[in-house]
């Protein structure tokens, strides 16, 4: 089973059991996000589907779709490469600061 239908199956089998157990509370934000890393693939996934297109302070670019509450939202990266690099750093950053290490830039 691909990973797509293992995902189908799944929400399915959540709504089957949200459905069976009034007493459950829905959740409150029922958010999927999927990275399709360019702005371009973005721009093309919101005219396939009659969407817009929505920038981030950064020009990143989101579409979402909303099913009766339900968000499938895809986004994308002005530089994908950039963003990736950069959090990197920072989760290293973060992990050498949580553990008393500093980076420093290696000496050429």
């Amino acid at each position: 089973m691909s990973k797509r239908d293992q995902i189908i199956t799944g929400i399915r089998q959540f709504a089957d059991w949200l459905e069976a157990n009034p007493e459950i509370d829905a959740p409150i934000d029922p958010h999927f996000l999927v990275p399709l890393s360019t702005n371009s693939a973005v721009t093309e996934f919101a005219a396939e589907h009659g969407l817009t297109t929505t920038a981030d302070a950064e020009g990143n670019l989101s579409a979402t779709l909303v099913f009766a509450g339900v968000r499938y939202q895809a986004y994308g990266y002005v530089d994908f490469e950039a963003h990736r690099q950069a959090r990197e750093e920072k989760n290293a950053r973060t992990w050498a600061d949580k553990h008393g290490l500093q980076i420093t830039p290696r000496a050429n």
